[in-house]
């Protein structure tokens, strides 16, 4: 039976890594990012390995994708045009 659950869990990591590459949007990116670190995490508590899914949980799921989330704030400040990170304009008039 636990077999089930360590395929959902790589489909979901799959998922989530397909995720990671494909969104535009770099907060979703990396909140995604987060998402695998947390169902690897859950992974490694299926297949009987505590420390080492803290080690992920702790590391691949907080810690990583707040510094790029930092990362991504400070590029933000730095620059002047929204649409180059592939956001949106504020300004609806700054649209290319």
């Amino acid at each position: 039976m636990f077999w089930v659950l360590d395929y959902l869990c790589l489909a979901v990591v799959l998922t989530g890594a397909v995720l990671v590459v494909r969104l535009r949007n770099l907060a979703g990116a990396a909140m995604a990012l987060s998402l695998v670190g947390t169902v690897l995490g859950l992974l490694f508590v299926v297949l009987g390995a505590p420390d080492d899914a803290h080690a992920q949980i702790v590391v691949g799921a907080i810690a990583l994708p707040t510094l790029y989330l930092i990362a991504i704030g400070k590029v933000r400040t730095d620059v002047e045009d929204r649409t180059e990170l592939g956001e949106p304009a504020d300004d609806p008039d700054d649209r290319p």
